[in-house]
């Protein structure tokens, strides 16, 4: 008797989780938790607290707060303690739903040397990595008040608002803790001059533009204002915006009024700043809405995203989460390697036949090897004449950040991006603009950014999200996050239908999960008439697996691909790691919407003594890249444990 295999093959599969890092969010919001993690720096094992707002919600960005420890203390002391200063930090936070993080930063010496710097970057990045984050506000008391502005002044890139509670901004003529700050600092101020100099914020005022709020004591012999006031001075000056908060009897301490106030100044002016943003480009979504998206390979359906949608298909579950009762129609119009000159061809057919409310132009990666940059600026207006004559309201998009290779310069791509600028200043047009945003996430997370490109110029599933998120809030004003929108959930379809209808199914299968695979289907068909070629694995580096997928999978046109790819497979770095997996998933795909179906089992079901490391991080690249990324369990697992 033949019965339907899908719902319970399906059964067998369970979800990979979604990164190497602990997943927070699945938490006791109410509860910190504390984090562990390897520097990357020394291979050392640090740690920082995470505390998330009472009402925190995945599905949308939230502002981050960092608080820095002060001098004798730990990762603990702004969590826990009840001083004016800590528990007001802490409220402030909780009234801003902000995600509140105490890290170490080498514990209770720091001073925010090289190596606690390090620490925080790699923070920083693996926080952008789990979270949606908004703006990050860098704060702290006494040395973690000092420690604040050093950071604040060395990666300004990294830093939207500034709370410094009694710190000192001169660590050059700073007298006291000499001795710990030498041994943070690698040596003493005539050893390591230019390490204190970087650390003192009053030398750069001009890195300091965000909104930065302090506090001093005029009786603080512990560490003494006179630094901290010079530096407002400076901000004055410059017109940065900075609120002081200088008590001439305080001493060494912050009190909770003053604490929350210099949050409350910071957290304003960040909300004046995105007030003054652009409005957007619909206010209304009450009648039916159609939106077109007219690109190239970035914005089409193909092997980068795992082949069932893109960034188009993503802001349509974007503008139905923030907009649940409206009628809202996505259509996808990009199309590989084509540009403004082949957007013109098809602008009929493709875009204006459909009506569309909005019309949504990302062109730029082809065109800046193929089209001058006259033609390409021409070509844009004539697009964008042509949308309007039909009353149709226009987006344009920059490209997204991309790798520097020499077939497609980052130089060059600026000098698009600026045009794309240009035009839609000119001709009054509203802007998305995906390369800035991918740039400032590049910047300030650079190994999260890295894992959201299947390939030099393609971003995969995770980095379209990000653009779907950036696209919806110039288009709706409204803020969203995608991280958690899984990959459809018919991964087998193909699979099903053979079966169903009594075809044989021809599976590529990786060796560790060959044998399980076949099994797992008898079990539940033990009439299915299977082809089974077995991908062997065993001793072979990476990138030779990355060879083989390029050479088999798109060849033999299979109906069903099972990829194991091994904890321990040899590679020479993290980025070569990277590139390899990426690839042994992009090859194993069909080039567009998927013609087979493809899962992935979890290295460490195979071999759970693998590396951990790899093992996370092959995990995040198949949750990147949207392939229902699964681990074969209860029959199949037992299959592979015989």
């Amino acid at each position: 008797m033949q019965t339907s295999c899908f719902p319970a093959l399906c059964s067998l599969l369970l979800a990979l989780p979604l990164t190497g890092i602990i997943n927070v969010a699945a938490q006791d919001s109410t509860q910190p938790v504390d984090v562990v993690f390897k520097s990357r720096l020394d291979q050392t094992e640090q740690r920082y607290v995470v505390l998330l707002p009472p009402e925190f919600q995945a599905n949308v960005p939230h502002d981050l707060v960092i608080a820095l420890h002060g001098h004798g203390s730990d990762r603990w002391q702004f969590v826990n303690d009840g001083r004016g200063e800590c528990r007001g930090s802490r409220d402030a936070a909780v009234e801003r739903q902000a995600i509140f993080v105490s890290p170490d930063y080498r514990a209770k010496t720091s001073w925010m040397g090289p190596a606690a710097t390090a620490d925080l970057l790699q923070i920083l990045d693996d926080l952008h990595g789990q979270y949606r984050i908004r703006n990050v506000i860098i704060s702290g008391g006494s040395m973690g008040g000092t420690s604040a502005m050093a950071f604040a002044a060395m990666h300004p890139e990294c830093i939207d608002g500034v709370v410094s509670l009694n710190g000192t901004a001169n660590l050059v003529e700073y007298p006291n803790f000499s001795e710990a700050i030498a041994e943070s600092f690698g040596g003493s101020r005539a050893d390591t001059p230019e390490v204190y100099r970087q650390r003192s914020a009053e030398f750069f005022p001009e890195r300091l533009t965000m909104p930065f709020a302090a506090t001093t004591g005029g009786k603080d012999t512990l560490v003494p204002p006179d630094s901290v006031l010079r530096l407002m001075e400076s901000l004055k000056k410059q017109d940065s915006p900075a609120l002081l908060i200088h008590r001439p009897d305080g001493g060494h301490d912050t009190n909770y009024d003053d604490t929350t106030a210099a949050f409350r100044f910071v957290f304003e002016q960040l909300a004046a700043k995105a007030s003054a943003a652009p409005a957007p480009m619909l206010s209304s979504f009450a009648k039916e809405t159609t939106i077109v998206c007219l690109g190239d390979s970035v914005t089409g359906v193909y092997y980068h995203t795992g082949g069932h949608g893109a960034y188009p298909e993503m802001l349509e579950i974007a503008l139905k989460t923030t907009h649940p009762e409206a009628p809202i129609t996505v259509i996808n119009a990009g199309l590989s390697g084509h540009t403004t000159a082949n957007g013109l061809d098809r602008l009929e057919t493709d875009v204006l036949q459909h009506h569309p409310t909005l019309v949504t132009i990302s062109f730029g990666l082809n065109d800046m090897v193929r089209v001058p940059p006259d033609q390409f600026r021409s070509n844009l207006e004539q697009l964008i004449d042509r949308c309007q004559a039909q009353q149709s309201l226009v987006v344009l998009c920059t490209p997204n950040a991309v790798i520097d290779t020499s077939d497609r310069p980052i130089t060059k791509l600026v000098e698009y991006c600026a045009i794309l600028r240009d035009v839609a200043d000119k001709k009054k047009v509203g802007l998305c603009d995906q390369y800035q945003a991918g740039e400032q996430l590049k910047q300030r997370a650079p190994w999260t950014w890295r894992l959201t490109m299947s390939d030099a110029i393609h971003p995969n599933m995770d980095g379209h999200k990000r653009m779907a998120e950036e696209l919806c809030r110039c288009i709706s004003g409204k803020e969203v996050s995608l991280d958690a929108v899984r990959p459809p959930e018919s991964v087998l379809e193909r699979t099903q239908q053979l079966l169903d209808s009594g075809t044989p199914v021809k599976i590529l299968a990786m060796a560790p999960v060959a044998a399980a695979t076949e099994a797992a289907i008898r079990a539940i068909n033990a009439d299915a008439t299977i082809e089974l070629t077995t991908w062997e694995i065993a001793g072979k580096s990476l990138s030779e697996l990355e060879k083989e997928a390029n050479a088999k999978v798109r060849a033999m046109k299979p109906d069903l691909v099972v990829l194991t790819i091994p904890a321990e497979a040899s590679a020479e770095s993290d980025e070569q790691l990277v590139h390899a997996v990426s690839w042994i998933m992009n090859w194993s795909l069909s080039f567009g919407n998927q013609e087979w179906d493809v899962i992935l089992v979890d290295p460490a079901i195979v071999d759970p003594s693998g590396n951990p490391d790899h093992t996370a991080l092959i995990r995040k690249l198949i949750h990147a890249q949207h392939i229902r990324g699964q681990a074969l369990q209860t029959s199949i697992e037992s299959h592979l444990q015989r």
